[in-house]
């Protein structure tokens, strides 16, 4: 075979460290990102360009240059339209020491060390939740996998004959804000969409607890004996937690199994000021949390845990002898329990980052983004153009044009109409969801160095571009 020379200069030493320190000082400056557009205007072009232009070896570090130049800036500032965090700076740059190891966490002898990572992070999650030592769980590629995860553990409780056989009859019932990712993972598991009750939602838009019972009531009529009760703390749309102890003592009076989706939520528990909205979660029978949401990781970090780990091992059944062993080890092989074979070491981001810089960086960081979604609510309430649709109880917050037309159609294509000049400008980016039936615009505070200045820099191109609507 023809030897080219292609992997010497792949591999050549040299040429490896200098791109490394390319890229390395374009991630340290997306990172610290503070001024140009947040999406520039004119990245449709740019992108097309980009798709075009011939990559040569020695231009690799400047196309990548150009790709992020014509990406969606989330680490700017006036950034506020999603839940995907701007990365605290450790937890993005140690990324590329992950993928050069690119050892999978599925068994012990693939990533003696991140095994081992992965299970201390995970003791430190049991004790921040009330867990106890018996809980199990681990990182997930995010909060649907960590749902579809739990629902699997509860499964394998409720009806343990379904893995072999298939046939489980369970409801699921869920607040009208409960993610999607809840209604998919009863199709997946062959539950049915339609084992799926809805729960009305109360003026904070919380499920309301109060029609709690109402909902087990109709799933009895329906045939249903075997129930799971799914919280959530932080709503996708709104930020809204429920009350999870409410929700407790409903689930043990029913019989049901409780999961508490927290993907958002789940950060505030290193917040003095807000975890208050997590009481109750340490009897829940299953959470969901997302740290590439409130601990501000890197895309992807989702995490499950089931109170009882053994359920979370009886929810899968797998025949690999070329992968696991039956011999027992200090830190036991974790793909027994997860979906995936394949697993990055995605948990050393997180764990280094709790381990260099401990809770106080985590109870700064959500505390504060909070209190710039205050500040968006204090501005909009005084606002003649904008008003707030409701009080934020995290960093989420949707609001409304105060005069709109009366045309519901109409108003939800203004609302649509202004969001999108807004983020073409490229001075903010902002989202935008339904509420009540009617489009309002939202957003959510994901950057630890969006100042409240920002934030009311964003609310005033709304106004500035709903009155050139």
């Amino acid at each position: 075979m023809q030897n080219t020379g292609l992997r010497s200069q792949v591999w050549n030493p040299t040429v490896v460290e200098r791109l490394a320190h390319e890229l390395a000082r374009l991630a340290a400056k997306e990172l610290t990102r503070s001024g140009g557009p947040v999406r520039a205007p004119d990245c449709l072009p740019r992108i097309k360009a980009i798709l075009r232009r011939e990559v040569k070896p020695g231009k690799i570090a400047s196309v990548v240059s150009e790709i992020a130049d014509a990406s969606l800036h989330l680490c700017h500032p006036r950034f506020a339209a999603q839940q995907v965090a701007a990365p605290i700076p450790v937890a993005a740059l140690v990324e590329s020491v992950v993928a050069a190891l690119n050892n999978s966490l599925a068994v012990w002898e693939m990533s003696p060390a991140g095994t081992a990572i992965d299970r201390d992070l995970f003791d430190r999650f049991k004790r921040l939740f009330g867990y106890p030592a018996r809980a199990e769980g681990t990182v997930v590629a995010g909060g649907g996998y960590a749902n579809l995860t739990a629902l699997l553990a509860a499964r394998a409780k409720l009806a343990p004959q379904a893995w072999n056989r298939g046939g489980a009859r369970i409801a699921i019932l869920a607040g009208a804000q409960t993610h999607y990712s809840v209604s998919r993972a009863a199709g997946i598991l062959g539950l049915g969409c339609d084992a799926v009750f809805t729960i009305p939602l109360d003026s904070l838009y919380r499920t309301d607890a109060r029609e709690v019972p109402a909902a087990f009531r109709a799933a009895r009529r329906a045939g249903f004996r075997k129930f799971v009760l799914v919280a959530t703390c932080g709503s996708t749309p709104t930020g809204s937690c429920d009350d999870l102890r409410s929700f407790s003592r409903m689930a043990r009076r029913e019989g049901a199994w409780l999961h508490v989706d927290a993907a958002h939520g789940g950060g505030f528990a290193f917040s003095r000021r807000h975890r208050h909205f997590l009481r109750g979660i340490e009897r829940a029978d299953s959470i969901a949390f997302d740290p590439h949401k409130m601990l501000f990781m890197p895309l992807a970090a989702g995490a499950v845990l089931v109170r009882d780990g053994r359920l979370l091992r009886n929810a899968f059944e797998q025949n690999a002898p070329y992968l696991f062993s039956g011999g027992k080890r200090e830190f036991p092989d974790i793909g027994p329990f997860t979906i995936a074979c394949s697993q990055r070491i995605d948990a050393l981001k997180t764990w280094l980052t709790w381990k260099a810089y401990s809770n106080p960086l985590w109870d700064e960081l959500t505390t504060g983004v909070c209190e710039v979604a205050r500040a968006a609510y204090e501005f909009c309430a005084r606002s003649r153009v904008l008003e707030p649709v409701h009080e934020p109880q995290l960093n989420i917050l949707c609001y409304r044009l105060r005069s709109r037309p009366r045309s519901g159609g109409a108003s939800d294509r203004l609302h649509w109409q202004i969001k999108e000049a807004v983020n073409a400008s490229g001075r903010a980016y902002i989202s935008s969801t339904v509420l009540d039936g009617r489009r309002v615009f939202r957003i959510v505070v994901m950057n630890p160095r969006t100042t409240e200045s920002d934030i009311v820099q964003v609310m005033r191109e709304v106004e500035r571009a709903a009155r050139q609507a």
